[in-house]
């Protein structure tokens, strides 16, 4: 049996209904090829009816975990992977048209050379291109928190076999930043394409957990252990706060959005632990704050 290119693994949890349109758009791809992509799902353990979902599609494989195993299931997922080149894919994901045979015919440009190869979805300065990074400090610069997001991981099965403790980082929800740090300090060059390849669906209810904490408490804990330059780790912190944790208070505290059910318990505490002696946090809470008061 020949080796499949690529291999796209899915990890999910009590979301047949978007599952089943999800694995229908991507079987139904005019650049969906069995011969060089394998598809896997692995369920966390569902108790709705994402196994009779899965059973309609035969060509995808199928594993169910005994129990929730949280994020480790995206460890889990990747396991089962056989391809050369391993790609998490969310259960809410559609490949946009065009990017799946993109990504394959880059994979195959690649597959030969001795580079890291990552798929970005577009960050800050970085819309619809290709850089080339030598180090773990310009990968922080180019790719940010933008490393914690499925649709971002992606990387050859040899370099994350070689990841030693690839739950390092599971229990807080991050596992997969342990995988890509490792594979950026491998001592290969790495080369990484910009370009948003996905749309996503929504689901009626997103979060579980308490985003706050995820990102600001967990996330910088996580990135000081990397070691970074002072102002790669301040640059770091700045860009969480201004482009995600803003963005998210708003939407929690303010707009209260339904679709959403993340827990905020303590998140003015958890902010100020981190933030307290950045002079740029409290121009953003007067103008929450405003905000609050007009709305």
């Amino acid at each position: 049996m020949s080796i499949k290119l690529l291999s796209i693994c899915i990890p999910t949890y009590n979301r047949c209904d978007i599952l089943d349109e999800t694995l229908k758009k991507l079987l139904e791809n005019p650049d969906f090829n069995t011969e060089y992509i394998e598809v896997i799902v692995s369920d966390n353990c569902s108790t709705d009816n994402t196994k009779e979902v899965v059973a309609k599609y035969s060509v995808v494989k199928y594993y169910c975990n005994e129990k929730n195993t949280s994020f480790f299931n995206l460890t889990t997922a990747l396991s089962y992977a056989t391809g050369k080149y391993i790609r998490l894919y969310n259960d809410t994901f559609t490949f946009r048209l065009g990017a799946l045979g993109k990504m394959v015919k880059m994979i195959k440009m690649y597959e030969n050379d001795n580079v890291n190869l990552f798929f970005y979805p577009n960050f800050l300065n970085n819309h619809d291109t290709k850089i080339t990074i030598n180090s773990i400090s310009s990968f922080f610069y180019h790719c940010s928190y933008n490393t914690t997001w499925t649709a971002a991981i992606g990387f050859w099965k040899k370099d994350y076999d070689k990841v030693q403790d690839k739950n390092k980082y599971a229990s807080l929800h991050f596992p997969q930043l342990e995988w890509m740090y490792s594979i950026v300090k491998n001592g290969k060059e790495t080369i990484i394409y910009f370009e948003d390849l996905f749309n996503v669906t929504i689901p009626k209810k997103k979060g579980g957990y308490n985003v706050f904490k995820t990102f600001v408490q967990d996330y910088l804990d996580i990135i000081k252990k990397e070691r970074l330059s002072f102002f790669i780790y301040e640059l770091e912190k700045y860009r969480l706060c201004r482009y995600f944790v803003y963005p998210w208070f708003v939407t929690l505290t303010i707009s209260k959005k339904e679709n959403f059910d993340f827990e905020s318990k303590g998140v003015f505490k958890i902010i100020f632990k981190k933030y307290w002696y950045e002079p740029y946090v409290y121009p953003m809470l007067l103008l929450l704050l405003f905000r609050k008061l007009v709305k």
